[in-house]
């Protein structure tokens, strides 16, 4: 790379930076850790971007594509209609880890009681299932960090839901959806894979049928 010298032999005065002004507001107050009001504001941009945070590391993700947002819609439907009265499914709700602020799974069924109460973010001692739906921005969060970490938590069913051509795939119809169940040494064991087209009894976190082709449905 060419270096750039001055060649005049007068003397240069060196321009003063220009001082931007302070922002009102920071978002960040305590370095290092963020309190969950902080944690609101960061989600309450209009970027429409995910902000996360999973051991101490900020994740952003952008804002779901439209058929990642339509399954979840669907599915969120569907299990409202099948969950018991003291269960809710919510889509896009945060999740605290360890007290501290954390996740914005994709889907969660949560006992209805502490939100009647007026919580606005969940426990996970109160979820009893949680659903993520993989895409292409959130493939490896999706598939191992949140897996582990929803294990760690303590939360008794995780489903995975792949939408996008995935190693291992075969002839399965997309989408796919891997059910897990927490183990008696805490962790996850797959319980069902289940391809579109194919037809499911589960009964855990409660009774239904599931046939993921109904998901995929524009309609």
């Amino acid at each position: 790379m060419a270096m750039l010298m001055q060649t005049s032999e007068a003397p240069v005065k060196a321009r003063k930076p220009h001082k931007k002004a302070a922002p009102k507001t920071s978002v960040w107050e305590t370095p290092g850790e963020l309190s969950v009001e902080e944690w609101f504001e960061l989600n309450s941009r209009d970027d429409g971007g995910r902000y996360e945070l999973i051991d101490g590391s900020l994740i952003v993700s952008p804002a779901p594509p439209f058929r990642h947002q339509r399954i979840g819609d669907r599915l969120q439907t569907y299990l409202e209609t099948m969950a018991p009265e003291e269960m809710i499914p919510v889509t896009a709700t945060g999740l605290l880890l360890d007290h501290k602020p954390g996740v914005i799974p994709d889907l969660m069924v949560v006992e209805l009681a502490p939100f009647e109460d007026g919580a606005e973010v969940a426990l996970p001692e109160w979820v009893h299932l949680v659903v993520e739906i993989v895409s292409k921005s959130t493939t490896a969060t999706d598939r191992t960090v949140k897996h582990a970490k929803y294990a760690e938590a303590g939360i008794p069913h995780f489903w995975r839901v792949e939408m996008r051509p995935f190693r291992g795939q075969g002839s399965d119809e997309l989408p796919v959806i891997f059910t897990y169940s927490l183990d008696e040494a805490g962790e996850y064991q797959l319980i069902h894979r289940v391809a579109a087209g194919t037809t499911v009894d589960l009964t855990e976190p409660f009774k239904l049928t599931l046939d993921p082709a109904a998901l995929s449905q524009i309609r």
